[in-house]
C-alpha cells in the first residue's frame, strides 16, 4: 500500500503526461474532494451522484467554474431499472446491498432500497450532451466499479487514467464487481498498468490508480513505426518499378504507333496507287470511248470525202466532156460561117 496522499500526487505528475480533456467524476458526493489541487486545472468535469441532497451540494461546488457540470443519476452497467440501497453508512449507499458490504463493514446495516432508473456511463454522456471522446480521465468511487465500468461498452481507449475506488485482499466476493482483482483483470489486458494502490481507513478498501502503460505503447509506438518504415520502402520501391513500367509501357506504345504509321504508309500509298490506277483506268475507258466515236466519225468523214471526190470528178469530166462538145460546136459554126454563110442569115 501507498500513503494516503499518493494518489492525488501521481494525479498531478500525470496530468504533464496525459493532460485532462475532461474529468468524469462518478460518485462524487458533496463535491468536497473538488477542491483539492489536482481538479485546479481540469478545464471540463462532469462530477454525477446518485442522492439527490448529495448532488444539490454537488452542484453548487461545480457551479463556480466554466464548463463544469453536475448530474443526479444512477449509474449501472446497463439502462433501466435498478435497485438503489440506502445504507447506515452514506458513503457506501449503491447498487450493493447490506449483506454483499457486511464482509467489510460488519455492523453495515440496510435502511430501505427502492427500485430507479439508471443509466450506463456511455448513457449518461449522451445525456448530458457530452462526447465521449471528451473524456480522458475517470474516477468511479463507488462500488462496484469494475461493474460500471463495463458501461463503457468497450470504450476504454478513449481513457488515459481511471481512478476506481475497491475491495482489496482476497476476503470481498469476487463476483460483486468491486475487487481489486476484477479490475485488473479487465483493465490490464486493455492497455493500462496499476500505477498505485492507496489504502482507506477501512484496510479492507482502497482506492487503486491506473494509467495508460507508456512503455509498452512507446514500444509498440516503435514497432508500428518500423513497420510504417518497412511498409513505406516498399511502398517507394513498389512506386519507382510502377513508374519503370509506366515509363517502358509508354515507350512499347510510342514504338507501336510508330510500327503503325510505318505499316500505314505503305497501305496509304497502295491505297492512294489504286485509287489513281481505278481514274486511269477510268480515263483510258473514257479514251477508248472517245477514239472509237473519233474514228467513227473520220470513217464516215472518209466515206463522204470519197464520195464528194468522186462527185467532183464526175463533174470535172462532165465539163471536160462539155468543152469538148463546145469546141467542137464552135469549130462546127466557124466552119460553116466560113463556108455557108448563106446559112446563117437564113437563121
Amino acid at each position: 500500500m501507498q500513503n494516503v496522499h499518493s494518489i492525488a500526487l501521481w494525479q498531478q505528475l500525470l496530468q504533464s503526461l496525459a493532460p485532462v480533456t475532461g474529468w468524469l467524476y462518478i460518485g462524487a458526493g458533496r463535491g468536497s474532494t473538488l477542491a483539492e489541487p489536482r481538479f485546479a486545472k481540469v478545464p471540463r468535469l462532469l462530477a454525477v451522484e446518485a442522492d439527490e441532497h448529495n448532488h444539490q451540494l454537488l452542484a453548487h461546488a461545480t457551479a463556480p467554474h466554466k464548463n463544469w457540470q453536475a448530474a443526479h443519476a444512477l449509474v449501472n452497467n446497463t439502462d433501466g431499472q435498478a435497485t438503489w440501497h440506502q445504507l447506515s453508512r452514506e458513503e457506501e449507499s449503491g447498487l450493493l446491498p447490506a449483506t454483499t458490504l457486511n464482509i467489510l463493514w460488519p455492523n453495515l446495516t440496510q435502511q430501505q432500497s427502492a427500485k430507479q432508473p439508471a443509466v450506463s456511463i456511455q448513457q449518461l454522456l449522451k445525456q448530458a450532451g457530452e462526447d465521449q471522446e471528451h473524456y480522458n480521465w475517470l474516477t468511479i468511487d463507488c462500488l462496484p466499479a469494475a461493474h460500471l465500468l463495463q458501461g463503457l461498452n468497450g470504450a476504454l481507449q478513449t481513457l488515459d487514467v481511471i481512478e476506481l475506488r475497491v475491495a482489496v485482499g482476497d476476503i470481498a466476493p469476487q463476483q460483486s464487481g468491486a475487487t481489486l482483482q476484477e479490475c485488473d483483470a479487465l483493465l490490464l489486458p486493455q492497455g493500462f498498468t496499476r500505477l498505485a494502490l492507496q489504502q482507506a481507513d477501512n484496510p479492507l478498501l482502497g482506492r487503486a490508480l491506473y494509467g495508460r502503460d507508456f512503455a509498452r505503447q512507446l514500444a509498440e509506438a516503435q514497432k508500428l513505426q518500423s513497420q510504417n518504415n518497412a511498409l513505406t520502402a516498399q511502398y517507394n520501391e513498389l512506386k519507382a518499378s510502377h513508374d519503370r513500367l509506366q515509363k517502358e509501357l509508354q515507350n512499347t506504345r510510342s514504338k507501336l504507333e510508330n510500327q503503325k504509321t510505318r505499316e500505314l504508309q505503305p497501305q496509304e500509298a497502295l491505297q492512294q496507287a489504286q485509287t489513281d490506277l481505278k481514274e486511269q483506268q477510268r480515263s483510258a475507258q473514257l479514251s477508248t470511248k472517245l477514239l472509237a466515236k473519233v474514228e467513227a466519225d473520220a470513217s464516215d468523214l472518209r466515206e463522204r470525202y470519197a464520195e464528194k471526190t468522186k462527185s467532183e470528178q464526175e463533174l470535172k469530166d462532165l465539163i471536160k466532156e462539155l468543152h469538148a462538145k463546145l469546141q467542137a460546136a464552135s469549130h462546127f459554126y466557124h466552119k460553116i460561117e466560113q463556108e455557108h454563110p448563106e446559112l446563117l442569115e437564113k437563121l
